[in-house]
């Protein structure tokens, strides 16, 4: 390939040939000159608007297809690209645009209300009213080193702080992955990332470089394992980019070696992948499909580190990061910043000239982090303090050990702990509080909420203002109210002293029994998900601690406990033994049209 940036590849694309898909969601699909003409006309409307080159342009929209146009037209028309989940709480969203001074939007009609509402003033642009600019590529020079887009990390303080990217570094990671895995044209690549996260830089970009095309599955479907197992499947996906958590929702469904046949890569990011896992997968596909785990924060531009897991690493007591990309470097130094040797713990720090530009106006705290390399008298020569804690191997290749503060990675989410200890002493009854991540028993990471309140205070309020103010993977599975905050001599919290959650403990009211054999093998059903000993009919499984991995992995059993087709969505609708077990009982009622359950022993069902 010749030296190009990234949507100058598109375009080429679209040229040689324009009539491949680009973009398959579940119910359109785009080809490279729809998508090359869109963006075009997209990116000539903004322009001839008014919006000047380097402008912050949101992008709001819940359709992939309709995103991927607006990061094109973005790159094509000189501005600064910020995806935006319109999921995001209002309050957290007007933050978000604040943070960076966001004055342009791309959002469809059913968002442009929810524009109007966080960013008053602001220019909204429908692509669905450009139909009538000009279809050309405009003629706008874009440079390597060119600010290209902004993704937001949580603060410690609770204010995000916006990563300022740069055109070349996607370019980069971009051309080593479609190299080292040989994607091509026609490859079918999986996009399970929300746009409003960076990694779906590589989702978008490794297939539209590669001539391949982006398979977005209908909406849901990577909360439900059972759903995105079929999707693999009839989509013929060659090449799957996903968190681990997902990858082991997989793992708990019932899989042989026939299944995903088109599927060659699985690219991890985000997370530890648990040694388990890859045996489990290993025992079942064998060296037929290449696992990789990839590792670097979204300072230093998606990730920079690879390994491909072999069936040796799960002997391993952890799977290593593995070496640096090509074009990247990096070193183990301890607290006094001089290199660790071989097998000593120390800060992983990052060295590539295709880093992020730091943070959006944020001098201080962009040079906190990126700093001279203390082996180069160089004031140019920048590594990124990653505040990770690693070692490197005899062999060269490295392992991530944790964080070396207060910084955690939720289902792939990079989460400040702080951010959400700040919304917690937001509420009016929290007198304090702190965040911690835990691991339960399959390996998975959660946050549990500690707080301390001046009166009585219950999980589902705790959990309902907490909603009203993040999202997603900042959300605490489990909360506990304690009278004091464990704390060490020097005043600080002792994190190690607070208690793990209580799972079995009932709420205030009497815990109800099963009352029918359904909801008697229900909740044990809930107990084995929850790793808890008793689960009243009435109890909610969020307030029990689960989360929407446990989810995928409680309703992939219910449906083989009772083989029926139960969605994900219902346990989210009615989370409770109660609520389930009626949906199930109608189930099998509609497919058996008899009374469901009779008072039969535990685990009968006399249909």
């Amino acid at each position: 390939m010749t030296r190009e940036n990234i949507h100058d590849w598109v375009t080429r694309i679209a040229g040689e040939a324009g009539d491949r898909t680009a973009v398959s969601t579940a119910d359109r699909q785009v080809t490279y000159a729809e998508l090359e003409a869109g963006s075009n006309r997209l990116a000539n409307f903004l322009i001839a608007s008014g919006m000047p080159r380097d402008a912050r342009l949101g992008i709001v929209t819940d359709d992939v297809a309709l995103a991927i146009e607006a990061v094109l037209a973005a790159l094509k028309a000189g501005a600064i690209f910020v995806p935006l989940d319109p999921r995001t709480p209002e309050r957290r969203l007007r933050a978000l645009v604040t943070e960076v001074g966001i004055d342009w939007f791309v959002a469809d009609a059913r968002h442009a209300g929810l524009v109007e509402n966080v960013a008053a003033g602001a220019r909204v642009v429908d692509p669905s009213n450009v139909q009538m600019a000009d279809s050309s590529r405009p003629a706008v020079d874009r440079q390597p080193d060119d600010p290209c887009y902004i993704y937001f990390t949580s603060g410690s303080t609770g204010q995000p702080k916006g990563i300022l990217g740069r055109l070349k570094a996607i370019d980069h990671f971009v051309r080593w992955e479609i190299g080292s895995f040989s994607i091509g044209a026609g490859d079918r690549v999986s996009q399970l990332t929300t746009p409003s996260f960076d990694a779906s830089l590589r989702d978008f970009f490794t297939p539209l470089a590669a001539g391949g095309t982006v398979c977005v599955p209908a909406p849901g479907t990577v909360l439900d394992a059972a759903q995105l197992a079929s999707w693999l499947d009839d989509a013929r996906i060659n090449v799957m980019h996903c968190v681990p958590s997902v990858f082991r929702a997989l793992l708990n469904e019932p899989l042989d070696g026939s299944r995903f046949a088109a599927l060659r890569t699985i690219l991890m990011a985000g997370e530890v992948i648990p040694t388990g896992d890859a045996r489990r997968w290993f025992d079942i596909f064998g060296g037929r499909i290449t696992l990789v785990n990839l590792y670097g924060p979204s300072e230093t531009t998606m990730t920079k580190f690879f390994h491909v897991i072999a069936p040796a690493d799960t002997e391993r007591s952890r799977i290593p990061i593995g070496k640096p990309m090509p074009g990247c470097g990096a070193l183990v130094v301890d607290e006094q910043g001089q290199p660790c040797p071989a097998g000593v713990v120390g800060e992983i720090l990052i060295r590539t000239p295709y880093r992020s530009h730091g943070y959006f106006r944020r001098d201080d705290l962009t040079n906190a982090v990126f700093i001279q390399n203390p082996f180069n008298p160089d004031p140019n020569d920048l590594v990124y303090r990653t505040g990770d804690l690693g070692r490197q191997l005899k062999d060269g290749t490295f392992e991530l050990i944790g964080r070396r503060d207060h910084q955690v990675k939720i289902r792939g989410e990079r989460i400040e702990l702080g951010a959400i200890e700040a919304v917690l002493r937001g509420h009016e009854a929290v007198k304090d509080a702190v965040v911690i991540d835990r691991e339960d028993e399959g390996g998975s990471r959660y946050l549990c909420a500690y707080v301390v309140a001046g009166r009585d205070l219950a999980a589902g309020e705790l959990r309902d203002f907490v909603s009203s103010e993040v999202s997603g993977a900042m959300i605490p599975s489990a909360f506990v109210v304690l009278e004091a905050l464990p704390r060490l001599i020097n005043g600080k919290v002792d994190r190690a002293a607070l208690p793990a959650p209580d799972r079995d403990r009932p709420r205030a009211d009497q815990i109800d029994e099963p009352r029918t054999p359904t909801e008697e093998r229900l909740v044990a059903l809930f107990a084995e998900v929850l790793s808890v000993s008793r689960v009243g009919v009435h109890e909610s499984f969020f307030d029990l601690g689960g989360h929407s991995l446990l989810a995928t992995q409680l309703v992939s059993r219910i449906r083989r406990a009772f083989d029926i087709a139960l969605p994900v969505r219902a346990l989210f609708d009615a989370p409770t033994v109660a609520g389930i077990a009626r949906h199930v009982e109608a189930v099998l009622y509609t497919m058996r049209g008899t009374p469901a359950v009779t008072r039969a022993g535990v685990g009968e069902l006399e249909i």
